[in-house]
């Protein structure tokens, strides 16, 4: 399939999606939004696709929405406004939801949106010349793409208001102490350390992976009792998976498990 704001290429069970306008640094729009949307249901629904790797062209990861367009909307920002969020979103939902882990590896600046995005991956591996901000409330708007719900848990809400009220513009260090990243490596190691995290990743039991994304998503929707419950459930219907019997096996043979990813 051909994309114009994003490439989307698959090598073996890891597909990769990269934000790919560079020249407007990489700035969501609606027309990346539409396509982002596409691609993640593509992986969602391809069982085949086992990790995920998000990632960009030039030097900057994603700047946030595309500030431009929003000043060339007028008085019709709130519609405009309205319309790009209806189609991010649900491809944010898909993107942090998918059994495939989906891995962010950041470049450079991930700003707004970029930031919200990487939040609601399932890890973020940074380069060192990378940088994180908000941005949102210096033009007057409001954080978007889960970063409400996604940085107030990894971050705590000290942190999150921090950023979200003063747009402080984080280092790479700080922002692995703060748990906003996993791993912060050099620049010319970025590609490679992510694609063998991919690949490892790509091996391992997919299926248990979604379960737990989606029910660390829920936990804070229940009481304790119901998150217990939701834990039994899972777990029970893991004891069921292919997955599950071969891991368990292998255990017991003190063999490694070649899980299949259901």
């Amino acid at each position: 399939m051909s994309y114009t704001t994003i490439r989307f290429t698959r090598e073996g069970a890891v597909a990769r999606i990269t934000l790919a306008r560079p020249d407007a640094a990489n700035a969501l729009n609606p027309a990346m939004a539409h396509e982002l949307l596409e691609v993640a249901q593509l992986c969602r629904d391809d069982s085949s696709v086992r990790a995920v790797i998000l990632d960009a062209e030039g030097k900057v990861f994603c700047a946030g929405g595309d500030v431009q367009e929003f000043a060339a909307a007028g008085d019709r920002l709130s519609a405009e406004l309205d319309r790009l969020i209806g189609i991010f979103h649900p491809a944010v939902e898909i993107l942090c939801t998918l059994n495939a882990p989906v891995i962010a590896a950041v470049q450079g600046v991930a700003a707004g949106a970029g930031l919200s995005l990487l939040s609601a991956c399932s890890l973020a591996v940074a380069s060192s010349n990378a940088m994180f901000t908000m941005a949102y409330t210096g033009i007057g708007l409001t954080p978007d793409g889960g970063a409400t719900y996604f940085l107030a848990r990894q971050l705590g809400l000290r942190k999150a208001e921090e950023l979200m009220i003063t747009n402080r513009r984080l280092d790479t260090e700080t922002a692995l102490a703060w748990g906003l990243v996993n791993e912060v490596v050099a620049p010319e190691l970025l590609a490679d350390r992510v694609a063998a995290l991919a690949g490892e990743l790509a091996t391992g039991a997919t299926a248990a992976y979604g379960a737990a994304r989606r029910m660390l998503l829920a936990s804070s929707m229940h009481s304790l009792g119901e998150q217990l419950e939701l834990e039994k459930q899972t777990m029970v219907s893991a004891g069921a998976s292919r997955d599950g019997l071969a891991g368990v096996a292998a255990f017991k043979a003190k063999t490694k498990p070649e899980f299949q990813g259901r």
